[in-house]
């Protein structure tokens, strides 16, 4: 996302000639001339705060996110079950007839490639996956994304809504503002923000989360266990860490997984499908 700004000649003599309404020049040299070019000067100062501050989230935003790793790229290949496709979603299609769906959102500045591992597994046994990937790698921006994709296959049937981490959070205020477009929801190593309680809601929940020696790796995960449904189904996965619900390398602050990148990918993949097919 690139924003270009052009102040021309022609640009401030409209300004000019609109100040010039609301402040009329006096026939002596007045305060109205000085505050009327005072006003202009903070116009431009603040666009130019403004055009600045958005250049400087993109490039924070492009040279913050994790990229995907090799793991991750390999599961982005069609197989003979599940046809991958990348445009303005990233697709998992099984080959056979499906009638469940399950939207994902990544988490925060990560690439929405990185969780395809997982993913793709969970589309080999029959549910159509897509991965929705956000402006500037933060699900924050475009919390109603899920709505596209749900317009987009009205065939499906039953639709579940997944996220890691910002990603599980967003997805928690979409369910919230939208209670009757899913009917499920699966938070990755995520809890609701207060502002999105899921408590009163009859949605159905899992939350998948690492611990290290039975304790979960998430600071205040445990006191945010009241803004969930209240048969929220929680598993933990001891020696699970934060970033291996992707592929993305080591993350800032993670604590240092005790399984394989593998293995954690599979048991995250057996417990959602345990989730999606009952």
């Amino acid at each position: 996302m690139v924003l270009f700004l052009t102040i021309g000649y022609s640009n401030v003599t409209y300004l000019n000639k609109s100040f010039n309404t609301v402040f009329p020049l006096q026939n002596h040299k007045g305060a109205s001339v000085k505050n009327k070019k005072a006003i202009i000067i903070s116009l431009l100062g603040l666009i130019s705060i403004i055009v600045f501050g958005v250049l400087g989230m993109v490039v924070w935003s492009k040279t913050g996110t994790y990229p995907a790793r090799m793991v991750a790229l390999s599961a982005l290949e069609s197989t003979h079950r599940v046809t991958v496709t990348q445009d303005k979603w990233i697709t998992f299609t099984p080959v056979d007839k499906v009638e469940k769906g399950m939207i994902f959102y990544p988490g925060g500045l990560v690439e929405p490639t990185a969780y395809a591992p997982i993913l793709h597994r969970i589309a080999e046994e029959g549910v159509l996956v897509i991965i929705v990937p956000m402006p500037l790698n933060l699900a924050i921006f475009n919390p109603g994304a899920a709505n596209s994709v749900i317009d987009n296959y009205p065939k499906i049937s039953e639709w579940i809504l997944a996220g890691h981490s910002l990603g599980g959070a967003t997805a928690a205020i979409f369910a919230e503002n939208n209670p009757t477009k899913i009917d499920a929801i699966a938070f990755w190593d995520s809890f609701p923000p207060n502002s999105a309680d899921l408590s009163n809601n009859a949605i159905s929940a899992i939350s998948i989360f690492g611990t290290t020696n039975n304790f979960p790796n998430t600071k205040n995960f445990d006191d945010k266990k009241v803004l969930l449904p209240e048969d929220t189904i929680f598993i933990a996965i001891e020696g699970a860490n934060h970033a291996q619900f992707g592929d993305y390398g080591p993350q800032k602050g993670d604590v240092v997984a005790s399984l394989s990148l593998t293995e954690q990918h599979n048991r995250v993949a057996e417990i959602m499908l345990d989730f999606i097919n009952p």
